[in-house]
C-alpha cells in the first residue's frame, strides 16, 4: 500500500508532536521543581547562618579553653604529692596525724582502704581514722581536714558514743579521701605479626 504525501506529511507531523510531547513529559519530571530548590537554598542560609556565628565565637571559645587549662592546673596543684598510691597513703596519714596533733585529738587506730581509680587518671586514697575526742575537738578536725590546702573529702562520718563516769564520750570513725594523679595508661602494643 502506497502511502501519499500528504499522509506522509500528516504521519511525520504527529510523530514530532508525539516526540516532542514525550520529551516534555519527561524533562518536566526529571528537572528539580522550584518549591524543592527554593527549600534547599533556605536550608543552607540557615546552614551558612548558623556556621558563621560559630566562627564569630572562636575568640570566646579559646578564652574558655585557656581558663579551663589554667583551672585545670590549678586544681592539679590541690592533689596529694606523687603518683603512687602507697606513698600518697602514708603521706595521707603524716597529713591526718598533724591535723589531729594541732587539735590535741588522739587517734586510736589508721586503716588504709582500697584505692579507686576514677575518670581522667585520678586515683582516690582513702583512710579510715578512729579518734577519741570531744564534740568540739571533732568539729574543729573536721574543719581543719576541710581547708587543707590539699584536696581533701570526707566520706564517711561514724560516731559511736559510750558512757564514762557521769560523761559521755564519742569515739568517731572518719573516711577522709585524698586524690593522686595516675599515670595515663598506655595504650596496648599489636603483636609484630598481627595476630
Amino acid at each position: 500500500m502506497k502511502v501519499s504525501v500528504r499522509e506522509k506529511r500528516f504521519l511525520i507531523v504527529g510523530g514530532c508532536v508525539v516526540v516532542v510531547s514525550a520529551l516534555l513529559y519527561f524533562g518536566l519530571n526529571l528537572a528539580p521543581s522550584g518549591d524543592g530548590l527554593s527549600k534547599t537554598v533556605e536550608y543552607k542560609k540557615t546552614l551558612l547562618a548558623r556556621q558563621r556565628e560559630i566562627i564569630a565565637k572562636e575568640d570566646l571559645f579559646k578564652s574558655r579553653i585557656d581558663q579551663y587549662r589554667r583551672r585545670l592546673a590549678q586544681d592539679k596543684t590541690r592533689l596529694l604529692p606523687g603518683d603512687n598510691p602507697s606513698i600518697a597513703s602514708a603521706e595521707l596519714q603524716k597529713v591526718l596525724k598533724d591535723i589531729a596533733d594541732k587539735n590535741g585529738i588522739e587517734i586510736l587506730r589508721k586503716d588504709t582502704q582500697v584505692q579507686k581509680k576514677l575518670q581522667d587518671d585520678l586515683i582516690k586514697i582513702s583512710v579510715r581514722v578512729e579518734i577519741n575526742c570531744v564534740p568540739d575537738q571533732l568539729i574543729q578536725f573536721l574543719a581543719a581536714v576541710e581547708n587543707y590546702e590539699q584536696s581533701l573529702t570526707v566520706d564517711l562520718l561514724a560516731i559511736n558514743s559510750f558512757r564514762i563516769q557521769k560523761r559521755y564520750e564519742i569515739r568517731p570513725s572518719i573516711t577522709i579521701s585524698g586524690y593522686i594523679a595516675g599515670a595515663p595508661e598506655k595504650p596496648a602494643e599489636k603483636p609484630v605479626g598481627g595476630q
